[in-house]
């Protein structure tokens, strides 16, 4: 998988996706604090809001998979209630059941809502750095670890993650999907228009170029 995952980093991707992104075509509004987009065929991102002191209203990026009567997740909603809409939303509309997730990072914008997908019975798989970071930091803990790399597939649309350095975070990771041409960067990747790095308290600006 390293070969792939590296190649689409340097050749024609047709989407990177932040962390923090700008509007996209296909747009659905779910609710106030959930936004769905499309950015090719059967890929989605959800976007959610909070409320953080000293930043406001603050939103995150997801991915959302969708493949046949399966979806699967690339980081969740900020908190358990926004993840159980979006959840309830996607099979209600979509009927699609959410089999898997993976957040990139363990920070909340990206796992916030991982005790309802358990609640649930859903699977969810993170970097073996993630699964420690959660437990010290006594948090809801994914259910599978891995190492380095990792292929999963929804549906048949295989999705790809690697695990190239610290950066945003010590433990963040990138999912790619080779047959949409898609790497989504979750909050390793700013937009465009970003005015700084983020919060990057847990994160390690050495070697961040370097993971970039």
């Amino acid at each position: 998988m390293s070969t792939g995952v590296s190649r689409g980093l340097v050749t024609s991707l047709l989407v990177l996706v932040a962390c923090y992104a700008a509007t996209a075509p296909d747009t659905i509004e779910i609710s106030r604090d959930i936004r769905l987009q499309r950015l090719t065929g059967n890929v989605w991102v959800h976007t959610t809001y909070t409320e953080l002191p000293d930043y406001g209203r603050v939103p995150a990026n997801g991915l959302a998979v969708v493949d046949a009567n399966e979806a699967m997740l690339v980081d969740l909603p900020w908190t358990d209630e926004l993840t159980a809409q979006l959840l309830d939303w996607m099979d209600r509309n979509w009927h699609v059941s959410v089999r898997g997730v993976i957040p990139t990072h363990f920070h909340e914008d990206c796992m916030g809502g991982l005790a309802e997908v358990h609640r649930r019975g859903v699977t969810s798989h993170a970097l073996d750095k993630t699964v420690v970071l959660a437990r010290e930091k006594q948090l809801p803990v994914p259910k599978h670890a891995f190492k380095e790399e990792l292929s999963l597939r929804c549906g048949q649309t295989l999705v790809e993650l690697k695990y190239f350095g610290a950066g945003h975070t010590t433990d963040n990771i990138v999912a790619w999907l080779p047959q949409q041409q898609v790497l989504f960067g979750g909050c390793l990747i700013k937009a465009i228009n970003a005015r700084s790095l983020g919060n990057t308290s847990d994160g390690d600006l050495n070697a961040y170029p370097e993971t970039l």
